[in-house]
């Protein structure tokens, strides 16, 4: 049988599950909600969600007293009336989960608050920023209380101070000036909304419910509650890895860009990073490899799963530890959304394994992404959130049938079989293949996602992003193997990795200077961006099977080509 077909039917059978249908009208809900301003209905929305549920138990009731079988007109009709109750009870669920902003034209105007923090990220001079909660604010902002706020704390060029290395879960008191979020006309001059790229940043944190911000100077900054012992440890954590990723033979990368370099990619640090090389890496599509995701935790979870094989531990325990490291090391890290995600997605899939209940790679994307948007639901709208999933769930339906398609066009001219030669020619032709078709896939994918959120997207990760993965995995697990050695032992393996990202990150430099770099192109709505991620990925997954190589893997791209061709066109 053709593999491709086999793996079309696979795909489809993953992909058009009964609950998917569902999942996506939640999603649509979301995105309806997130874009549209139907509050004042929110509990008519209500009403007509219980009502479709009611409705449709009512008379599946009356069917089986009746002896009627469900089935034609009927079947379609309750899928209508399931499909309305679950989009109504979906937009009421966001208006409930997300509040709506209390002082929509808020003047800026300097404020005191105190905050705890939800996120900390290290921006240039030692800055930090992200998402606190806000505890306790003045009477002109006091519905301010229990909201989710942007912060700022940094005093220009000057870095913060060492004993304001803020903590997650930490309490801070801060004085600065507290704006609205502004995504469609700029209030004032000197704030980020005067600028578009500041606007598209302010409509990025609208969507995510975040209404205000605060930019603080780091002198007037104070703790007032420690973060809980929790975090403490995992900065401790972090601590420890820093000072692992610190250790080399002789002083060799001491103080080099490689090694900041090296400990940005292991810690997702991007503050580390030069401003030629974050535009650099930006070019070539392969920034990527600097965020704790997918790459990271495969890679670290494949050092976990070798180190635990080799001690021969039970595969029903395995999970259990390794998963207990793995976490350990995303919380020290940052818990960044992406990270937590991949985290997930590993977890369920390993779980599922150890209990014998083995779940496909793309059921466990569907449940996380289902769970973390019942969460939170305004992640809908988050870049990461977004890439990611997108990013995977093309890998699966795209890039998979591809890679089998080639893989067997192209079985011809290698050496005779049972021979070095071709065995070697195989690992090469697998691997460039493979890499090649993950990358095709990744970008159509995420080229309408980037060109919304970023206004760019980069062509280059096509030939990069295979190079730079495969470079960046090998030095993520001889950082991670380098975390439980001795620091002499760790130091070697530092000097191998940090040596691996130098190279990547002049070979990225080369690139953006040589060949350009990313295309300046923006998505003027989301719905089109969305629609072309969508249709992408249900183009692929429909037609997987089909005898047809032009409706299999070349019409999906039409599409999403075409989608921003019209964006395109609409910009003039």
């Amino acid at each position: 049988m053709d593999a491709p077909s086999e793996i079309g039917r696979s795909v489809r059978a993953h992909f058009f599950t009964p609950i998917l249908p569902y999942l996506a009208s939640a999603l649509v809900a979301f995105f309806f909600a997130g874009t549209s301003d139907f509050r004042g209905y929110c509990g008519l929305f209500f009403r007509v969600g219980a009502a479709a549920v009611l409705l449709e138990v009512t008379l599946r009731f009356f069917y089986a007293c009746c002896g009627f079988s469900v089935r034609g007109f009927s079947k379609r009709a309750f899928s209508a009336i399931r499909f309305v109750g679950v989009f109504s009870l979906c937009v009421w669920y966001f208006y409930f989960r997300v509040p709506e902003n209390p002082y929509p034209n808020f003047a800026p105007r300097h404020a005191e608050l105190t905050l705890r923090l939800d996120e900390v990220s290290r921006g240039m001079n030692d800055s930090r920023y992200g998402t606190a909660t806000v505890l306790s604010a003045p009477v002109f902002a006091e519905k301010t209380v229990g909201r989710k706020i942007w912060y700022t704390i940094s005093d220009g060029r000057n870095a913060v101070a060492p004993n304001k290395n803020f903590t997650v879960s930490e309490t801070v008191r801060v004085c600065g000036v507290l704006a609205g979020t502004y995504p469609d006309e700029p209030k004032s001059r000197g704030f980020s909304a005067s600028k578009p790229e500041g606007r598209a940043f302010e409509k990025y944190l609208r969507d995510k419910g975040v209404h205000f911000k605060i930019s603080a100077r780091s002198a007037g900054a104070a703790s007032l509650a420690k973060p809980e012992s929790r975090y403490a440890f995992f900065e401790a954590v972090r601590g420890y890895m820093e000072r692992s990723l610190s250790a080399y033979w002789f002083g060799a990368f001491d103080g080099s860009e490689s090694a900041a370099t090296y400990k940005a990619m292991i810690l997702g640090d991007k503050s580390l990073l030069t401003p030629e090389q974050k535009l650099a890496f930006a070019d070539t599509g392969t920034m990527h490899v600097f965020a704790i995701s997918g790459l990271h935790i495969g890679f670290a979870a494949a050092v976990l799963f070798g180190a635990l094989s080799l001690l021969r531990l039970d595969w029903r325990i395995q999970p259990f530890v390794a998963l207990s490291v793995l976490y350990l090391y995303v919380c020290a890290c940052g818990s960044r959304p992406s990270a937590m995600r991949a985290f997930g997605m590993i977890a369920l899939m390993w779980l599922a394994l150890a209990f014998s209940r083995g779940t496909g790679a793309f059921g466990a994307l569907v449940v996380a992404a289902a769970v973390a948007v019942a969460v939170s639901p305004p992640i809908i709208f988050d870049a990461g959130f977004c890439l990611s999933y997108a990013i995977v769930a093309s890998i699966f339906v795209y890039s998979l049938p591809l890679y089998s398609y080639v893989m067997r066009v192209t079985s011809s001219g290698l050496p005779a079989p049972d021979t070095l030669r071709f065995r070697v020619a195989a690992c090469l032709k697998a691997y460039f293949v493979g890499g090649f078709c993950i990358s095709l896939g990744a970008m159509f994918a995420s080229a309408p996602l980037g060109a919304y959120f970023f206004s760019y997207f980069a062509p280059l990760s096509v030939l990069y992003s295979p190079l730079f993965v495969s470079g960046a995995g090998l030095a993520v697990g001889l950082g991670f193997i380098g975390f439980v050695l001795p620091a002499f032992l760790a130091g070697g393996l530092n000097c191998a990795a940090a040596s691996i990202v130098g190279a990547m990150s002049e070979c990225a430099s080369f690139a953006a200077h040589a060949f350009g770099g990313r295309v300046d192109f923006r998505m003027p709505s989301p719905t089109l961006a969305y629609a072309a991620v969508f249709g992408f990925l249900f183009l692929s997954a429909f037609f997987a099977d089909s005898r047809s190589v032009f409706l299999r893997f070349a019409l999906a791209p039409v599409f999403v080509a075409s989608i921003m061709i019209v964006s395109l066109l609409q910009n003039g």
